[in-house]
């Protein structure tokens, strides 16, 4: 059984380990994750969650940025003139990645629906994120729009400055697309779902 808690500094080392096996050894380097711990705090907030196994081990990862704690994603391509919210009131979902032991299971959803509560709680009006296109059977896309989420530009080559063996293109540069995706949290439930 998988449990969702917030991210500690305690979880660094294993969280590390857990990104190096699961993304693509070097996507994220431990300096880079102490980054992400700081910018996942909103006060007393963290945004950024975990899902762990019943031994404690990581099998899952949502990084998450309240407003006024990030200005890009991981790669290049943002267009916030598409936004029904400016940057300043908008969150950011960096990262989702589950082990290969909880994914098909709806953890993906619930980790992030989570995610979502708490950013709204600490004031976000939307939420952008840069779905990985080539995931396998379309499933980064898919999940993300039955949370609400809606698809408004295309940024291929978006990871290719960043130097780490990705799991699709193996050595660098990644060549992958990321589709930009919104998700208004003022509009109402049932436009979101459209």
């Amino acid at each position: 059984m998988f449990n969702i808690r917030p991210l500690t500094a305690s979880d660094l080392n294993d969280l590390l380990s857990f990104t190096n096996r699961e993304i693509g050894a070097g996507y994220y380097s431990a300096k880079e994750l102490e980054d992400i711990l700081q910018r996942s705090r909103h006060g007393d907030v963290m945004c950024s969650l975990l899902l762990c196994d019943e031994s404690g081990s990581v099998q899952g990862v949502r990084f998450s940025f309240a407003p006024g704690h990030w200005t890009h994603g991981k790669g290049h391509g943002l267009c916030p003139e598409k936004w029904p919210h400016p940057l300043k009131e908008t969150a950011y979902f960096q990262s989702l990645f589950l082990s290969s032991a909880a994914q098909g299971q709806g953890w993906g959803g619930r980790i992030s629906a989570e995610s979502l509560k708490i950013l709204a709680r600490v004031g976000a009006k939307g939420v952008v994120c840069h779905s990985w296109k080539e995931s396998p059977h379309g499933s980064s896309t898919r999940y993300l729009k039955k949370l609400g989420f809606r698809a408004i530009a295309e940024h291929p080559n978006y990871w290719k400055d960043v130097i780490y063996s990705c799991t699709v293109c193996h050595k660098p540069p990644c060549r992958c697309t990321a589709v930009e995706m919104y998700l208004d949290l003022t509009a109402p439930a049932q436009e979101k779902k459209k």
